[in-house]
């Protein structure tokens, strides 16, 4: 017997697939323009209500990391986190994935990645994170 597995994104609106791969997704404030990650409701700057989404990119570069070392709902210890500055100069929080075990250090690039990070009931729960370039 087969089942079929669905997915859908952890919340709507943070990030698309594109022709030239993943992308978050921020807004604009069209009177002040202001950028922002994720799209506000209003302007934090000017408390104008005209935000225009627009792609961020999927590039960024680490600003710092580190390891949790406590379990919760979704991520066993041992998951790593960091601070991601995007071209824009937005920084963002995000969940991290290793490659080939090397360590994170300050400064180094990181790309967007689209994941299933983790699954509820039949369903893969998907996200953004960041992984180095």
């Amino acid at each position: 017997m087969t089942t079929t597995t669905t997915s859908t994104p952890f919340r709507e609106g943070l990030f698309r697939e594109g022709p030239d791969g993943p992308t978050l997704l921020g807004g604009r404030c069209s009177n002040c323009g202001r950028v922002t990650f994720p799209v506000p409701d209003m302007c934090l700057d000017c408390r104008g209500e005209d935000i225009e989404t627009v792609e961020l990119g999927g590039e960024a570069e680490l600003l710092s990391a580190t390891t949790v070392h406590m379990p919760n709902r979704h991520f066993p210890p041992g998951h790593a986190v960091g601070l991601v500055v995007l071209p824009q100069g937005l920084r963002i929080f995000s969940q991290l994935r290793p490659v080939d075990d090397k360590p994170f250090r300050s400064g180094m690039p990181m790309t967007l990645e689209i994941a299933p990070l983790w699954r509820e009931d039949d369903t893969d729960v998907l996200a953004y994170r960041f992984v180095p370039a």
